[in-house]
């Protein structure tokens, strides 16, 4: 594997040409970085989101002409700025994020995701500032010296990682962010990667207690199979993340999969686990959602789950007989949350659950209700319009 430069300059977008001769006007060196430069050394494309240091070799980092050079920048596009000098420039569909190369100090004695402080320096060499990063794959580097003289920039051998599907750590400070934890058998499930033997020592002995919720949550998000991740975890780190699942997840992989339209959404996750008789109460509270919200749509999957087996044809007959039913209250209450649920949020996939696992019923919320019901006493109106729409299923 070799780096093909006429490739990648052909793949430079437009958008940052005039961007890059403001940067080199002003005695920057743009060095692309991270993901980015993995990516297009994996699939020969470049992505539209790129993180790009910028160095320079005469003059100090600080904070007000970093606020400058956003400033002039700004003529490009949209300018944002965001925790750790980061300076975002939105140009069409592209984000191109600027920081100043740094060196993190961590805090001894401390176990969480930011437990440093940064030092920024523009003239910190890139073999330093590469040592922050996780992974050596991570770790690689295209320095723009010029439009025309683009560097690649490899000081932990990345590329020959890469190329024999290795995953090792970029600096020594890497156990101290526990998240990276989580990272290494992301990139490892998604890339098909092995730990070196040096990696997997450190991972075995990684202290986990700084990895809350939310970055679980994100990372897992991140994952190319967020359900066989999360399975890994709950097999693997389950006592030392204090995940809220057991063994019964893992043994309803196959059904849950099934029902797990979008794992990227907590509501899906809620439901799924219920459908699949697995209780969501624990991962509500673990991942603080709204308990209301959590326990409605926890109902509403068990209730689903029964009417896999009542159908309409339950339902047909008089309405004075069936009103007053059990299953007919079931009915009522099941078709009512479905509507509410729905108005609060249209892009649950509830319908499409129904559809696929309700059959029977998918036209229940495809027929129009009845709107002239005057007739029929107050207390039962809407009950007469579930009933009507049961006997034209």
């Amino acid at each position: 594997m070799n780096f093909d430069f006429k490739k990648f300059e052909s793949e430079i977008p437009k958008e940052f040409v005039p961007i890059l001769d403001e940067l080199l006007k002003g005695g920057y060196r743009p060095i692309l970085v991270g993901g980015t430069v993995r990516d297009f050394l994996l699939s020969g494309k470049l992505g539209h989101d790129w993180d790009i240091e910028l160095t320079h070799d005469s003059i100090a980092f600080d904070k007000g002409s970093w606020k400058d050079l956003g400033r002039n920048l700004s003529q490009f596009g949209k300018v944002s700025f965001l925790p750790y000098e980061v300076m975002r420039l939105h140009v069409s569909s592209y984000q191109f994020e600027f920081s100043p190369p740094r060196i993190e100090h961590y805090h001894q004695g401390s176990n969480h995701h930011s437990n440093f402080e940064a030092e920024f320096r523009f003239s910190l060499p890139f073999e330093e500032a590469a040592k922050r990063r996780d992974f050596t794959i991570n770790a690689m580097g295209l320095k723009f010296v010029s439009k025309k003289n683009i560097e690649f920039l490899d000081p932990f051998s990345g590329l020959l990682h890469l190329r024999d599907k290795i995953l090792h750590y970029a600096g020594s400070d890497f156990d101290q962010d526990p998240v990276r934890f989580l990272r290494a058998h992301r990139f490892a499930n998604r890339f098909k990667f092995a730990f070196s033997s040096e990696l997997k020592k450190v991972l075995d002995h990684m202290n986990l207690e700084g990895i809350t919720p939310s970055y679980l949550w994100s990372e897992m998000q991140k994952a190319s199979d967020p359900i066989n991740f999360m399975s890994f975890l709950v097999q693997e780190k389950n006592e030392a993340l204090k995940i809220p699942l057991g063994k019964n997840f893992t043994d309803k992989l196959t059904e849950l999969k099934k029902v797990m339209s979008d794992p990227k959404k907590h509501e899906v996750w809620i439901i799924a686990l219920e459908w699949v008789d697995i209780s969501s109460e624990n991962w509500a509270k673990y991942f603080s959602l709204s308990p209301d919200y959590s326990k409605k749509l926890a109902r509403w999957a068990k209730s689903s789950r029964e009417f896999q087996v009542i159908l309409p044809e339950n339902f047909h007959g008089e309405f004075e007989a069936l009103r007053d039913t059990v299953d007919f209250e079931k009915l009522f209450d099941w078709y009512f949350t479905t509507k509410h649920l729905l108005q609060k949020n249209a892009d649950l996939p509830l319908l499409k659950m129904i559809e696929d696992f309700l059959p029977s019923w998918i036209y229940l919320f495809q027929f129009e209700p009845l709107k002239d019901v005057k007739h029929i006493d107050p207390p039962f109106r809407a009950k007469y319009q579930v009933w009507n729409l049961c006997q034209r299923l």
